[in-house]
């Protein structure tokens, strides 16, 4: 099982975000699984390619939201997370 973990990169708050997030998957929901990380940037537009999702469980740390079906995991603590008013309802309207 691949799990890929993006994360803000060049950042304190992103790399402990990602080795935090790390700690408590391997503990609670697979201690086998094979992770990557991903440090993502800032920058003008999406700020996410289609390929970095490519786990079969896919985490965002520290960083924007992204509506992408294939996320599963997204933590973030900053008031501009969400990129529009959409990604915003997109999040609070998934119930799973």
């Amino acid at each position: 099982m691949k799990l890929r973990i993006l994360y803000h990169g060049n950042c304190f708050d992103g790399v402990s975000s990602a080795a935090v997030f790390t700690k408590f998957y391997q503990a609670k929901i697979n201690d086998s699984a094979k992770i990557f990380y991903t440090p993502t940037m800032h920058r003008a537009g999406n700020a996410f390619d289609e390929n970095q999702f490519d786990g079969d469980e896919n985490a965002i740390v520290d960083f924007k939201y992204s509506s992408d079906e294939r996320l599963t995991w997204w933590f973030d603590h900053h008031q501009s997370a969400f990129l529009s008013e959409s990604d915003e309802q997109h999040f609070r309207a998934d119930t799973g």
